[in-house]
């Protein structure tokens, strides 16, 4: 079971949250493509990060995001 991470479900959610809102390109491209839905969120994110963000340990830890959290994040203003 995961713990939570700095306010997140746990920390591949945060680590998400945190790369596709600190880096221009990303934080551009999410705002773009509202409103999000969780399958919409967890799509848009696969194509920005494949392989997972340059944090994680490769394509397995984007599985524990939890892309409801990530799409109530990004509709946000």
């Amino acid at each position: 079971m995961s713990e939570k991470y700095n306010g997140w479900s746990n920390y591949e959610t945060w680590n998400v949250a945190l790369w596709a809102g600190n880096d221009e390109g990303s934080y551009n491209y999410v705002r773009d493509n509202r409103p999000y839905t969780s399958v919409k969120a967890e799509r848009i994110a696969l194509e920005m990060y494949p392989y997972g963000t340059p944090d994680m340990d490769g394509r397995m830890d984007m599985d524990k995001v939890n892309w409801e959290e990530i799409a109530a994040s990004w509709n946000e203003e």
